[in-house]
């Protein structure tokens, strides 16, 4: 396609390949919205094509779209008027030697807040069972999402039993009664997984069973946020203090 050519119509089929990997996600590709995710997904070689606005000028190789176009590829209500869309990560042949599991963890704020925390902190592998390249997540994540090794599973209990199988101790999240505070954790495991589980349910009994340590975080309130908790036990496995 010529770069000088303006895509102005909402039903060119261009535009309409847009649209539905917007909508209903793909295989192989994904759209981000700003500046900010743009860039970052530059850096990571993830780029396909660059679509922004007519009357902005920051990208020299972008395709040109217009207002109205633009409107049918974001979710965003005041987009920054430039869309990527990128090529998804090949799965790392290798599991990092710290990894987050979430068990059936939902709301895309919370999964995309925890991909930030888990990178911040080294835990670079993330185990999943939702599309993390939802809008809302990806915005959560601010680009971190792009330098992490993301695994989407269908059965939990296979994946933790795999995990097992591998050398990795599993540290679930759970106020049970053989439960230890979240301080007491022997830092010498070379190989963790941090078990999180689902906003309002927690992690499955069958999932907790398959752990080796269970952990609580000690507070005067009934629960914590499950990115919250995700962010202390994250600190204090990284620093071995809370």
């Amino acid at each position: 396609m010529n770069k000088r050519e303006i895509l102005s119509s909402v039903n060119n089929p261009k535009v309409k390949i847009l649209k539905k990997i917007l909508k209903k996600g793909d295989e192989n590709y994904f759209l981000v919205e700003g500046h900010h995710l743009v860039e970052e997904a530059t850096k990571n070689n993830l780029i396909k094509e660059i679509y922004e606005v007519e009357s902005q000028n920051n990208y020299p190789d972008s395709i040109k779209i217009t207002d109205k176009v633009l409107n049918v590829i974001t979710t965003t209500k005041t987009p920054e008027g430039v869309i990527g869309l990128c090529k998804k990560k090949i799965k790392s042949a290798n599991l990092s030697d710290k990894i987050v599991f979430l068990d059936n963890v939902q709301d895309p704020g919370n999964v995309g807040t925890i991909i930030r925390t888990s990178r911040s902190f080294g835990f670079n592998t993330i185990y999943t069972n939702i599309n993390v390249y939802n809008p809302k997540i990806l915005r959560a994540t601010q680009g971190s999402l792009f330098e992490m090794d993301i695994r989407k599973y269908n059965n939990s209990i296979e994946e933790v039993i795999f995990l097992k199988s591998k050398g990795y101790k599993i540290i679930a999240t759970t106020l049970d009664k053989d439960s230890i505070e979240l301080k007491k954790v022997n830092q010498n495991h070379n190989k963790i997984v941090l078990l999180l589980g689902n906003e309002g349910q927690g992690l499955s009994k069958e999932v907790q069973n398959l752990s080796d340590i269970k952990v609580y975080i000690p507070i005067e309130f009934e629960s914590l946020n499950v990115a919250v908790a995700a962010g202390i036990c994250l600190y204090t496995l990284k620093n071995g203090e809370e």
